[in-house]
């Protein structure tokens, strides 16, 4: 497999306790790529994702944090973990019980993976 944003959503989608996992477009909230379990609505959660993890990075930098690298909600049912990848975001919808520091791990090299694939080269 050799296309980043394939090799970047099998990344976070094999790790067990993920149940499903997204680039989305960071601007639109829209899904570019998914692999999710059956019931998972994708288009809601893409939405989901941006919006928290635009707002959420707008608050670290207006509070002197910096840039977000990584956001993690919990709810009841599960989790929701996200990596800035520039104009992408990669998603890793999880379960309650997974080990989410292997999860945070995988997204983050993921998004690492989209973010050396749009650099330009020296």
């Amino acid at each position: 497999m050799s296309d980043p944003l394939g090799i970047a959503l099998w990344r976070v989608s094999r790790v067990p306790g993920v149940t499903g996992a997204l680039i989305v477009e960071a601007d639109t909230g829209l899904p570019v790529l998914a692999e999710l379990r059956e019931g998972v609505e994708g288009g809601s959660l893409a939405a989901l994702a941006a919006a928290l993890f635009q707002r959420t990075s707008q608050a670290s930098n207006a509070a002197g944090f910096g840039s977000l690298s990584t956001f993690h909600l919990e709810a009841e049912q599960g989790h929701v973990v996200a990596a800035g990848a520039g104009e992408l975001i990669v998603v890793a919808i999880v379960a309650d019980d997974a080990q989410l520091g292997l999860v945070r791990l995988e997204t983050q090299r993921a998004a690492e993976l989209l973010r050396a694939q749009r650099e330009p080269m020296s």
